[in-house]
């Protein structure tokens, strides 16, 4: 992937209930390898970062201190700060962070796409109706609900593109048992793909603007 694909744009990465550990640090680090300027925000205040084996701690700790939506508004208040300096302005989440990229859809005119992966409590907000091009990963298998049933319901949302592949929750981390090689690099093709392809259509459209 050249520069010239990926100028001036921008991925806002939101991570899971662990914090920034060395799996959202490797998400980073690709992404900027490729080119993408990359923010990523600690929702997690003075902890930095929980470990795995403390899975149910962290949850707690982001359900008790946290939540979802005041996590969502820390995002659009700062989404905002950052949109005017970003010509192409993406958020990408992964787990919780994918939930909260997916409530902050619905915010008109402030990203050019979203991007999530396993964003299970997604089942919680099927009200949301984005409002710019979606790109939702959820595995064939999730240990607390049928990630059929939701897909058929997020189906019939506009602006809203569902891919499932093999693989559990948690796919793309290369730390876990859960990691699924082949399922982690399709999904990430198929997310560079979507940014390209929503890069592509802007810059069309500014040039019809410019032309007309």
């Amino acid at each position: 992937m050249n520069n010239c694909e990926v100028q001036n744009t921008t991925i806002l990465v939101i991570h899971e209930i662990y914090g920034i550990n060395n799996h959202i640090k490797d998400i980073c680090n690709n992404l900027k390898e490729s080119g993408f300027t990359v923010i990523c925000p600690n929702l997690l205040g003075k902890t930095e970062n929980f470990c795995y084996e403390d899975e149910n701690k962290a949850y707690r700790h982001f359900v008790d201190m946290i939540g979802f939506e005041f996590a969502a508004d820390q995002i659009i208040t700062l989404a905002k700060e950052l949109r005017s300096s970003s010509s192409n302005f993406y958020i990408l989440g992964f787990s919780i962070g994918a939930t909260i990229a997916w409530l902050c859809s619905k915010y008109n005119r402030l990203f050019d796409g979203v991007i999530g992966f396993y964003g299970s409590r997604i089942r919680d907000y099927l009200e949301v109706i984005p409002q710019c091009e979606t790109l939702l990963f959820f595995p064939m298998k999730e240990k607390s609900f049928d990630p059929d049933i939701i897909i058929n319901k997020l189906n019939t949302k506009n602006m809203t593109q569902i891919i499932q592949v093999e693989g559990v929750h948690g796919f793309t981390d290369q730390s876990t048992p859960y990691y699924d090689q082949a399922s982690s690099e399709y999904c990430y093709q198929e997310m560079f793909d979507f940014i390209l392809k929503q890069n592509h259509k802007k810059r069309n459209k500014r040039k019809l603007n410019n032309q007309s």
